[in-house]
């Protein structure tokens, strides 16, 4: 079984890593501290696994661990990991995974899901390279996050709204916003239980995180990411800006990573056990 660090500090952990995108740490902390409710058979795969970062802030080092991702930038970094993947990190694509039937005792995907066009295609995969009894769990953005976004609050009509979503969507490569009830279908038809559907993100962090986006340029150009670049760092000025930047985001952030919100947020944990 591995377990994820439940009493670490996310928030902290994810500012130190993620100090030049406040946004990113806050999204990310809240989406770790909502797998602390669960327990992960091992072996496990990480679907998704990108440059690894996430999952060995979450889970620490720990056996039993395989990656796999499409992108090949990002592949490196996570097979230089040798301890957080001792299994190996697979060039593999979820339509085709290279791994025999009933290989896991569970799959888990943080943040991946949204960005495939057809998930139904994919989900069979998932569900077949798990054991009876396994678990899939995966995070995604809910079906309440266009919603909760504060441009969408702050737009004056139901067009401007909308016109405002579709941009969030496209900068972040959004394709679909399941409910729990949606997943629930959805699992159901590749052999799967819904054991689990929990939100995270509240409405008041959802609306933070939009904001901070634009004003940290994310996704564009701005001043603050020419003051962050890694090709200034030569110039020694970003480890003031980093401590700074920690220590007033940890105060600002903190009573949003730690609000519970279990009828409404803008993110979504789903578990789903194979029949």
């Amino acid at each position: 079984m591995l377990t994820v660090h439940r009493g670490r500090d996310f928030l902290a952990a994810f500012l130190e890593k993620y100090w030049f995108a406040p946004p990113v740490a806050l999204w990310r902390s809240i989406e770790a501290r909502a797998l602390t409710s669960v327990e992960f058979p091992s072996p496990m795969l990480d679907f998704g696994c990108g440059d690894g970062m996430f999952t060995e802030l979450v889970f620490g080092v720990q056996p039993g661990v395989f990656g796999n991702d499409i992108a090949a930038g990002e592949l490196p970094m996570a097979r230089a990991n040798k301890r957080m993947y001792a299994n190996g990190v697979q060039f593999a694509d979820g339509h085709a995974l290279p791994y025999a039937t009933g290989s896991f005792g569970s799959v888990y995907s943080n943040s991946v899901v949204e960005h495939i066009p057809d998930p139904e295609r994919v989900l069979p995969e998932l569900s077949r390279v798990l054991r009876k009894g396994g678990q899939l769990v995966l995070t995604v953005p809910s079906d309440k996050f266009r919603g909760l976004l504060d441009g969408v609050t702050r737009a004056t009509s139901p067009q401007e709204a909308e016109a405002y979503a579709k941009r969030v969507d496209m900068l972040f490569a959004h394709h679909h916003y399941h409910s729990p009830d949606e997943w629930r279908g959805l699992f159901g038809e590749v052999g799967l239980s819904l054991v689990k559907a929990m939100y995270y993100v509240s409405a008041e962090a959802a609306g933070a995180w939009d904001r901070m986006n634009n004003a940290y340029g994310i996704g564009k150009r701005s001043l603050w990411n020419v003051l962050v670049s890694p090709r200034l760092r030569p110039l020694g000025y970003q480890g003031v800006v980093a401590r700074r930047t920690q220590k007033h985001m940890a105060r600002t952030l903190r009573s949003m990573y730690e609000t519970e919100c279990p009828n409404e947020g803008a993110g979504l944990l789903v578990v789903g056990q194979k029949l």
